[in-house]
């Protein structure tokens, strides 16, 4: 019996993100925190004679390859290669999670062809074993199963689940017109950490402060001096958009502003829902952003929405 199984993909925010120095194997030491937030794509995955394919609709669907590039094409081999069966699917992505952003939609999309290939072809994979299978297409890509919250501590290892007890984060989005290169900002990053006298001691630092935080269990206005992205200076550096974008979020009233993942989103903390509506209002009359948009958060990661023959 044919199943289409059809996803909804929740993207992220990182309250914080702590970065350490370049490693001898060409990868940074990184502690963060992660975030899913109410902004979804949609992935409906049905079988096909000539799979993999995809077709990418909807926002920043120019951007995204439609290719053996694409993180879903190489999710749905890696799943079909661990069940040792042919990848005979085909897919269709209407994205809503702007593309280069800093968001984690590539990521987010990885993930629900994870997951909806192991319901369509029938495989009764583990959450657990899905999630190692992702970690091989991205650091990220495992957090998007579950979603929720969760700490991750640095390159090839596990994620840690957060414990979340109701609280709600309201977060405005600002996507400057402009997005960034992830490699130039490390490489930025590491200049501005060539400066520094002592620079694994001091991420160590910052490291077990990300890790002690309460994330899930705290009212978010108490946890205002945590919210903090080593990325934000060196992205700042090459893309000054990035500046003026987070002094409009504070002009307009939001609690807290801060970058998300390597750039070019900005995130902004709202008191409530009241408070983040017209927020997003304010910088919409803007002409920093080319989108701008509200989430909350945390909520659950791929869910599937719809599964029949």
């Amino acid at each position: 019996m044919a199943i289409t199984s059809k996803s909804q993909i929740t993207l992220q925010v990182n309250p914080q993100i702590r970065v350490g120095p370049l490693r001898q194997d060409g990868y940074h030491d990184i502690t963060l925190a992660y975030q899913a937030i109410s902004i979804y794509d949609i992935l409906t995955i049905s079988p096909s004679p000539n799979g993999p394919t995809i077709r990418v609709t909807g926002m920043d669907s120019e951007r995204v390859p439609s290719n053996g590039q694409n993180l879903v094409i190489k999710a749905a081999n890696m799943v079909a290669a661990e069940a040792r069966i042919e990848p005979l699917v085909h897919f269709e992505l209407n994205k809503s999670i702007p593309s280069e952003a800093g968001l984690g939609g590539g990521s987010a999309d990885a993930a629900a062809a994870l997951v909806g290939c192991n319901i369509l072809w029938n495989l009764n994979i583990s959450a657990k074993d899905l999630m190692h299978i992702g970690a091989q297409l991205g650091e990220d890509v495992p957090f998007f199963v579950n979603g929720m919250m969760a700490l991750g501590m640095g390159h090839k290892q596990p994620l840690v689940a957060l414990e979340t007890i109701g609280y709600t984060w309201n977060w405005v989005l600002g996507v400057p017109h402009r997005g960034l290169s992830t490699r130039a900002v490390f490489a930025q990053y590491d200049e501005i950490l060539a400066q520094s006298d002592n620079p694994e001691e001091e991420y160590l630092l910052r490291r077990k402060d990300c890790i002690e935080t309460p994330w899930g269990t705290t009212d978010p206005e108490k946890l205002l001096s945590e919210l903090v992205n080593d990325l934000e200076r060196p992205s700042s550096e090459l893309l000054p958009d990035i500046t003026i974008a987070l002094q409009a979020g504070k002009t307009a009233g939001a609690i807290r502003s801060l970058m998300s993942g390597s750039g070019s989103t900005c995130a902004f903390l709202a008191k409530d829902q009241t408070h983040a509506k017209s927020l997003m209002v304010e910088l919409q009359k803007l002409d920093i952003f080319r989108d701008v948009r509200i989430a909350t958060g945390p909520v659950e990661g791929v869910k599937v929405i719809d599964s029949s023959p």
